[in-house]
């Protein structure tokens, strides 16, 4: 199967390092899901997002000319559209990591009020 930049994929992964997915899609080829492209929120545990054997819907982002190698984008899918063969506690994980993590322009007045009251204090 010929692979191009922007088609949506089914793929299994093969392998789990604390910075990505390695992945297998049909007739044998391998890609990456790096830990940067499953989302947008901090990821503090990538084994709960995915584990040998679990099947992902992502996108292709790129392809190795040379050896057909892709990237690929979990983030980049519709939510609706998302497949994976655990989503519930995929999109549970997700939703905890975007509570813990905060944007800092939220938490930074937090941080002022508390260093203020500290400072008052001593």
């Amino acid at each position: 199967m010929k692979y191009e930049v922007g088609q949506d994929i089914i793929g299994t992964v093969i392998n789990v390092k604390p910075y990505a997915l390695f992945m297998e899609f049909e007739d044998g080829v391998t890609g990456l899901l790096h830990i940067s492209e499953i989302s947008d929120s901090f990821i503090r545990d990538i084994e709960k997002f995915g584990t040998i054997g679990d099947k992902l819907k992502v996108r292709v982002v790129s392809i190795d000319e040379n050896n057909g190698f892709l990237r690929v984008s979990y983030k980049q899918i519709p939510k609706e559209e998302s497949y994976s063969t655990h989503t519930n506690e995929v999109r549970k994980a997700l939703e905890a990591s975007q509570e813990e993590f905060q944007p800092l322009a939220e938490k930074l007045p937090e941080w002022i009020e508390k260093t203020l009251k500290e400072a008052r204090g001593k």
